[in-house]
């Protein structure tokens, strides 16, 4: 009886911690999924800065900076070392123009660094001096400094490679705790060549530490497969095999993530994006300028009608004048009812205006009509009449 208690306990427990480890194995895939959203957010508020009319050349520089570390962590060199060259670009044309080509030419060194290129690492050593290091922050300096310490660990030079890894430990510790294990893996190295083998298992598991903690795939995998070739060299082909078998579930599972290649689509997307909205931008600008041209060329259509208008009726009015004029001078040489030649309004001192309205007086017509045909108010036509009356020394109308 107690062998069947026993057993269904031990059944219980087996489900409960297989349940943990269902449990355990989603939180970790939601995790690792709320960290592709968060990366793919990052990408997104940076274009938004990068493409912001009203973003300053500093905060432009500091978002192509941004995707720089993001592709250089993800080791996509080729993205990485083009948001580099905008970050410079940018920066350029800020006051601080001198901080940001240190900066550049210390995150250059980096990537011939991640490359292998030692020559080009030694090349850009030589030019970066103290001083320089100042302009830069404790993260960079703790970069360097490893660099610098794998450098003197190539060449047996196994003391200045410790210090070096030790300022560098200091320094990160600090500034970027996540990066530990970039320092622990050249410390593996450095202990793995003086064969202290204790140090090389302290700095894996130290160094481990930090990629588990902090949750970095790449650095975790980094751990192990140092670690393999550690226990490959010294003939522990068990310890050997488990670590690389570790290195090959974790590989294939980063690799499902494709961290580098869901943001190069990404950013093919939000580029894709951008076109789009300048081609309707521009779809409209075109539309706004057939527009002005339309109102601008039916403007000038009905100018040019009330132009000629305007010309038709002043040659009408000149035509007029000049038919006046002739009947006035008509009208003066012939003789009235009572044989007495009329009035010769060539001896007054008239206005060419009053003349008309002689001519148009002695054909008969009305005040009103006298103003119509002379686009002036039967009020004026009386004023000009009184006045006539005055100069020629007559009464009324018909004496005209």
């Amino acid at each position: 009886m107690l062998r069947y208690i026993l057993l269904i306990l031990c059944l219980s427990l087996s489900k409960y911690a297989f349940s943990n480890e269902i449990y355990s194995s989603q939180k970790l895939n939601q995790d690792k999924v709320d960290e592709l959203v968060k990366t793919d957010q990052k990408i997104i508020d940076l274009e938004n800065i990068i493409y912001d009319p009203t973003s300053t050349p500093k905060e432009i520089s500091k978002a192509y900076l941004e995707k720089y570390n993001i592709y250089k962590g993800l080791f996509n060199y080729t993205q990485a070392l083009e948001n580099l060259d905008l970050s410079l670009e940018a920066a350029l044309l800020t006051d601080e123009k001198e901080k940001a080509l240190i900066e550049y030419k210390i995150e250059r060194l980096f990537v011939h660094f991640d490359l292998l290129e030692f020559d080009k690492v030694i090349e850009m050593v030589s030019t970066i001096t103290e001083e320089d290091l100042s302009y830069v922050n404790d993260e960079t300096q703790g970069f360097y400094y490893s660099a610098l310490a794998y450098l003197e660990i190539r060449q047996d030079h196994y003391k200045e490679g410790d210090v070096y890894l030790n300022k560098s430990l200091e320094l990160l510790k600090k500034s970027a705790p996540r990066h530990l294990p970039l320092v622990y893996r050249k410390k593996i190295s450095l202990y793995k060549k003086q064969g202290l083998h204790d140090k090389v298992i302290d700095s894996f598991e130290k160094g481990l530490y930090y990629a588990e903690k902090y949750n970095i795939e790449i650095y975790i995998i980094a751990m192990y497969d140092d670690i393999s070739f550690y226990y490959s060299e010294i003939g522990d082909l068990e310890s050997a095999l488990e670590a690389t078998r570790k290195v090959r579930d974790l590989s294939v599972e980063f690799n499902g993530h494709n961290k580098s290649g869901r943001l190069q689509l990404l950013e093919k997307k939000l580029l894709e994006k951008r076109r789009l909205q300048e081609a309707n931008e521009q779809k409209k600008i075109r539309w706004i300028q057939v527009g002005l041209i339309s109102i601008l060329t039916i403007s000038l259509f009905f100018l040019y009608y009330f132009f000629k208008i305007a010309k038709r009726k002043r040659l009408v009015a000149e035509q007029q004048l000049e038919k006046n004029r002739e009947e006035l001078e008509r009208l003066t040489k012939e003789l009235n009812e009572s044989g007495q030649t009329k009035l010769k309004l060539e001896d007054y001192n008239l206005s060419e205006r009053q003349n008309q309205i002689i001519v148009l007086v002695k054909q008969g017509k009305t005040n009103k009509e006298i103003g119509a045909a002379l686009f002036i108010s039967e009020n004026t036509v009386k004023y000009h009449l009184k006045i006539i009356y005055d100069i020629l020394g007559i009464g009324n109308r018909t004496e005209l």
